[in-house]
């Protein structure tokens, strides 16, 4: 699948009413009160329970301090990723428990946002890929990454023929994004290449890769920016 057929701009658009697609064990972010708006006040939480247009169960971790803010009325900021989607929502707290676990009991929401991915927005990441071209291969790792393309840095000693990769130049990403370890490959066209003694970078545009790999992807990114 060609990537210019993947350059549809996103919208974040609202729903009311709408029935949550979420599986038990699904993982989402909780923030509460003056911290709703705050990357380091997000805590990890578990989904262990929904009832339908009435009230969601969520497990929380014994985080010190944690228990005196979950008083019922207040509101929560919950973030989560659903069929691929970065989704978020503000509820209000029910009560919680705290046998068998710490629970929270929040109130199913009225409105869900779904939080699309800005188009080519990049995240950092760190991980291991193999790429093949017709000046040679190599191991090397993606230093970020976004629906668009990525960057990529290698080991540049003793590479000759990989010192001749100009912007233009075709070459094939294998990478793993999904749970299952699988390595997915996605066709790339150089765009700018830079060299130092010790590496080679290269950004690079995704050109076509199969569904999998764009599914696989998107996933990656959502959860990304879940966790950012």
């Amino acid at each position: 699948m060609s990537q210019e057929k993947e350059q549809t701009q996103e919208k974040h658009s609202r729903q009311t009413g709408a029935r949550l697609a979420l599986e038990v064990g699904i993982r989402m972010s909780i923030s509460l009160g003056a911290d709703r708006d705050s990357h380091e006040g997000r805590i990890a939480a578990d989904l262990v329970g929904v009832v339908h247009f009435e009230y969601l169960i969520v497990r929380l971790p014994w985080v010190p301090g944690l228990r005196t803010r979950l008083v019922g009325g207040a509101v929560a900021t919950v973030r989560l990723v659903s069929q691929g989607e970065l989704c978020g929502f503000q509820s209000e707290i029910l009560t919680h428990v705290t046998k068998p676990a710490l629970l929270l009991f929040l109130q199913y929401p009225e409105v869900i946002e779904k939080l699309a991915l800005r188009q080519h927005k990049r995240v950092q990441c760190a991980l291991p890929a193999q790429f093949h071209s017709r000046r040679g291969d190599a191991q090397g790792v993606i230093g970020d990454l976004s629906r668009g393309g990525c960057r990529l840095a290698f080991n540049a000693r003793g590479q000759h023929e990989l010192r001749q990769t100009v912007a233009g130049d075709i070459l094939v990403v294998r990478a793993t994004l999904s749970a299952n370890g699988l390595p997915l490959a996605v066709t790339c066209t150089v765009r700018s290449v830079e060299t130092d003694s010790n590496r080679i970078l290269l950004g690079v545009s995704f050109t076509e890769a199969d569904q999998e790999f764009w599914s696989s992807l998107d996933l990656f990114l959502a959860h990304s920016e879940l966790l950012s």
